[in-house]
């Protein structure tokens, strides 16, 4: 995927993600052509594979550039408090993208938000950076993988939960409280 800061193709990437998201609505992501995708951007199939190569590497751009949740640093003392910052800011994100979230959902194609907050929350040097090692590739894989599992039953379930519940459910959800005695 290009990574350059050329104007022309920053254009065309842009072009090209729109034109996947148009195509989307209409039809599924295994039944869009390259050339489906080419005649909605108005660009070739060469500017095409120079820019993206696969069609999944669009919709990986556009998650990357739009849609990302990227946790916001956080002064709060403790992890417990940073923790219900990260539910509820991922809430919002989850209402907010809703649209987006359901085009994956609708196409099988989670694993690529998935990778994408992976990557995204590996690279947050300001969430849970004192973990570290294997410790913290197994917490992010379990907090990205738990995530992103919560934004697609939001979207298949129809809910209309609003941020503070949502963000409440993820944080008893994480915190373990739904397998503590009663």
């Amino acid at each position: 995927m290009y990574k350059g800061s050329n104007r022309s193709a920053l254009l065309s990437q842009k072009m090209i993600s729109e034109a996947m998201l148009r195509l989307l609505e209409e039809k599924s992501f295994q039944d869009i052509s390259i050339s489906d995708l080419c005649r909605e951007a108005q660009i070739s199939r060469q500017t095409f594979y120079t820019l993206f190569g696969s069609k999944e590497n669009v919709i990986t751009y556009e998650l990357q550039n739009n849609c990302q949740y990227t946790p916001e640093g956080s002064d709060n003392e403790s992890r417990a408090n940073a923790f219900r910052d990260f539910c509820r800011e991922y809430s919002r994100y989850i209402i907010e993208k809703k649209h987006i979230i359901g085009l994956l959902v609708k196409n099988d194609m989670m694993h690529c938000l998935y990778d994408t907050q992976y990557r995204t929350l590996m690279d947050c040097s300001s969430f849970i950076e004192d973990v570290s090692g294997d410790y913290r590739i197994f917490l992010i894989d379990f907090i990205a993988s738990g995530m992103n599992s919560i934004a697609r039953d939001y979207i298949q379930t129809g809910s209309s939960l609003n941020e503070e519940t949502l963000s409440c459910l993820m944080l008893n959800l994480f915190s373990g409280h739904f397998f503590t005695e009663k």
